[in-house]
């Protein structure tokens, strides 16, 4: 009778688990419903061709992340509440702040692009042409790293751009582990969209938080600085 009720429990448990993950990815795209339908109705393969417009509706995918950062590390930790809840709170929380992280780094992008583009095409120089094209990947890559130190730490937007650029480029372990997650998050939801798209989001997040809480601890634990700028929202 104890063997079926612990049983059951460990079911239990389970659904809950899989319909908070499910929350998550829903509060998520409901809150990017512009990149939604650019996925949907134009396709990520296309979004080189549509930068611009790609960009623009990506925008409000920085609080976002947050949300969904911030959720999965509670997760993580074991002491998550409720999907909206913890949802909220990451997203809610400094959400002026974020957005404006996401407008930088997306203008960022656009001007690394174009000018890639112009050394390239229109006026080939090949330093400078290679000197875009790496600040193009360091401004991708630094993605996960960006909206992880906005979703955990009270920093200022500069503090959090360059604290992101020392672990993208201090880590390439962690590094080149977040570009791959993301490249199969993106590369699922282009082969399988109407079915990734319920949990691809938050299993995203859960693994990028995952792999990467070993680094923050290590940050909160050894440096006095993280110690006072950084305010853990998980406790």
């Amino acid at each position: 009778m104890l063997g079926e009720i612990f049983h059951i429990e460990k079911i239990m448990g389970a659904c809950e688990k899989i319909i908070y993950f499910l929350l998550i990815n829903v509060f998520f795209w409901g809150s990017n419903l512009p990149l939604l339908l650019f996925f949907l109705f134009v396709g990520i393969r296309q979004a080189g061709t549509y930068l611009p417009l790609f960009l623009l509706c990506a925008v409000p995918a920085g609080p976002a992340l947050c949300g969904v950062f911030f959720s999965m590390n509670r997760v993580v930790r074991g002491i998550e509440t409720s999907a909206w809840k913890d949802y909220r709170a990451g997203y809610v929380d400094a959400f002026l702040k974020k957005l404006g992280i996401a407008a930088i780094q997306l203008m960022l992008i656009w001007i690394f692009w174009t000018n890639i583009r112009f050394f390239t095409v229109q006026c080939p120089v090949f330093p400078l042409a290679l000197l875009f094209i790496l600040l193009f990947a360091v401004s991708l890559l630094m993605t996960p790293d960006l909206y992880l130190l906005a979703s955990r730490y009270e920093m200022s937007i500069r503090d959090i751009f360059k604290g992101a650029l020392v672990l993208c480029v201090g880590q390439p372990v962690l590094t080149f582990g977040n570009t791959v997650l993301l490249a199969f998050a993106l590369m699922l939801l282009e082969i399988q969209a109407g079915i990734c798209i319920l949990f691809i989001v938050s299993l995203y997040g859960f693994v990028v938080v995952f792999i990467n809480q070993k680094i923050f601890r290590m940050m909160e634990g050894d440096s006095g600085e993280w110690r006072r700028k950084g305010r853990d929202n998980c406790t």
